[in-house]
């Protein structure tokens, strides 16, 4: 038996209300919802909801998906590895598709019609207006001859025409690119991102949602190396214009500019690796949410290397300020104290993220007292058993001599 399951896309819509409106829709038994089954994932275009299963829902579901979350939904689903289809609501359009119209049995040009897709019906519900694009994925595989049943809908896609996991190739230029870990008899499904200018252009927020809370009053309040804005000027400047970074994804960005920081002797200190090393903080901080390789570590020299040059650039010291986890809350300290000395018109929100820090530090304290008395009492025991050990081997050594001299 091949695979079916069923994936939903919530275009503009939170988790939660995608996840009550599946709870809700699950208590109707005629849909077989397995609740411990499905998987829910949010990014900048809404949310999409994996539900495995042998009994797929179709065009039923989506109706009551769409209505129970007052939400346009399109409802997309793989059926026993042969095919692929979808069904679309939204407000009073709707719209379907199925790349075998006829797999149930002979259909009429009616039908067949009514199963062809149509873009105009997506096209400002979804996240795209490129209706042309869409119309190369709503083919009919029994319109294709051999040669083109071993092309791909557009350049760059994993799937051909004729295999089912085309589905992925069209959500991801929908916007949903597939965001889950491998599903039963799939094959090795690579993620798929937006091309640095398309995020510039579009602005689109970053993928994760887990912005780190503790310096969100920097990153809310002022701009920082993290804004587009910044990042276009970036862009534009010598040595960094000539990797054309605009034409690549963030991981591709992220991964170029670690192995370019391999040929430069003490990068760390090398301007351009700097200011790659910018580019690569935005990169990860739009695709995790924080920055998971300490790129904004090699940004800017530290205030405290005597020997080198203090920091002048405010929107980098705000990033790391806002950034920095609580190992490195004396490097925020000094990015801080440094942006009051830069920034004196916002030196009431840098003293506030200074107090913000000192308090976390009190607070902690009474914990790494308890810690630090617990290892020593942990220390202590342990020492003793070795002593007690080492005491009854010397202890049967000694013994062992006097039988011997008896």
């Amino acid at each position: 038996m091949g695979v079916f399951l069923q994936t939903a896309l919530f275009p503009g819509c939170e988790e939660s209300a995608a996840r009550a409106a599946v709870e809700t829709a699950a208590k109707n038994p005629a849909f077989q919802i397995d609740l411990k089954t499905c998987r829910y994932a949010q990014n900048f275009e809404g949310t999409q909801v994996l539900m495995e299963g042998d009994c797929l829902g179709f065009a039923t579901l989506a109706k009551a998906l769409a209505g129970l979350s007052e939400n346009p939904v399109m409802l997309l689903y793989i059926y026993d590895g042969d095919f692929w289809g979808y069904d679309f609501y939204g407000g009073k359009e709707e719209d379907h598709f199925r790349t075998r119209p006829d797999a149930f049995g002979p259909v009429g040009p009616r039908e067949k019609q009514r199963l062809s897709g149509n873009p105009a019906a997506l096209s400002g519900w979804l996240p795209t207006w490129d209706m042309e694009m869409m119309r190369r994925y709503l083919v009919h595989w029994s319109d294709l001859d051999e040669e083109e049943l071993e092309e791909t809908a557009c350049p760059g896609d994993q799937f051909l025409y004729g295999d089912c996991w085309q589905m992925t190739d069209f959500m991801a230029r929908l916007g949903f690119p597939w965001a889950f870990d491998q599903v039963r008899e799939a094959p090795p499904l690579r993620p798929s991102h937006p091309k640095l200018r398309e995020i510039l252009e579009r602005e689109l927020p970053s993928v994760s949602k887990e912005a780190p809370a503790a310096g969100q009053a920097l990153l809310d309040k002022l701009p920082t190396a993290l804004s587009y804005d910044y990042i276009r000027r970036l862009l534009e400047e010598d040595g960094v214009r000539e990797f054309g970074f605009l034409e690549k994804t963030p991981p591709e960005i992220v991964e170029e500019v670690k192995q370019h920081r391999w040929t430069v002797n003490l990068p760390e200190m090398n301007p351009l690796c700097q200011r790659l090393a910018v580019l690569a903080a935005f990169c990860t901080f739009w695709l995790r949410g924080n920055i998971a390789w300490g790129f904004l570590d090699y940004a800017t020299y530290e205030p405290r290397y005597g020997n080198f040059p203090k920091p002048t650039d405010v929107y980098v010291l705000r990033a790391r300020a806002a950034l920095a986890d609580y190992s490195k809350r004396h490097r925020a300290w000094r990015d801080l104290e440094r942006l009051i000395e830069l920034d004196p018109d916002n030196r009431a929100l840098y003293e506030a993220e200074s107090k913000r820090w000192m308090d976390m530090e009190r607070a902690r304290e009474p914990n790494m007292s308890q810690y630090h008395d617990r290892i020593m009492r942990e220390y202590a025991e342990e020492k003793r058993r070795e002593e007690e050990k080492e005491a009854r081997r010397l202890q049967l050594i000694l013994e062992k001599r006097r039988k011997k001299k008896t």
